[in-house]
Order: structure tokens, then sequence, then C-alpha cells
């Protein structure tokens, strides 16, 4: 039976992890949202869309990342996250643009956000 001492260290290991995926995940898509603030009107121009759709989506994805990259609100966070990400992806099955990009982030969001529960859980007990 492994004594308590490796199973801290695996603990904090883990959590050392889940940090630099979730701030990796949190500021690539803070990135694209950004991105897609300032230069995504053309697309919706394009496609007939309202520009404020655009900002309110780019706006919810950069708040959600902000909150996702910190222990405390990364829950809710990745609640925000979800949200923006599965409007985005029926956005793009709307218009029959590919998503696989969003659904990729969304799945690593999920499995980030139940990872981080689930050590809170441990954490906790």
């Amino acid at each position: 039976m492994p004594d308590s001492t490796s199973r801290s260290k695996r603990a904090r290991a883990l959590g050392i992890l889940l940090t630099v995926l979730r701030w990796g995940l949190g500021v690539a898509l803070a990135a694209g949202a950004f991105s897609f603030l300032l230069h995504g009107r053309g697309v919706f121009e394009r496609l007939g869309r309202p520009d404020g759709a655009r900002i309110a989506l780019a706006s919810g994805e950069l708040a959600g990342a902000a909150l996702f990259l910190f222990r405390r609100t990364a829950l809710a966070g990745g609640v925000v996250l979800l949200i923006v990400l599965a409007w985005a992806a029926g956005f793009h099955f709307a218009v029959g643009m590919a998503a696989r990009g969003l659904w990729l982030n969304l799945a690593a969001v999920l499995a980030l956000s139940a990872a981080g529960r689930s050590e809170s859980w441990r954490r906790q007990s």
C-alpha cells in the first residue's frame, strides 16, 4: 500500500498538470475569441447574421476562458464555455460550416472541468 507521502506527491503532480492544461486551453480559447471579436465581422456580414451575435459570442467566450483559468472559478468558466461552444457549434451546423474544432474544444473543456471537480472532491475527503 502506498504511503501518504507518495499519494500526496501524485495528487500535487495531477493538480499541476490539470492547471497547466486548463491554462493552455483557456488561453487558446481566449486568443481565438479575441481574434474573432476583432476580425470576424466580415464572416457574419457574408452570412447575413447580426453583428451583435458575434460580439456576444466572443465576449461570452472571453469571459468563460478568463473564469476557466483559475481553480476557484474553473467550474463556472467551464459551464460558460460549454454553453458558448455548443452555441457556436450549432451556429456552424445551421450555416453548413465545419465544427470539428469546436467539438474537440468542447470535449476538452468538459474533460478538464470533470477532472478538476473530481480533484476537488478528493481534496475535501
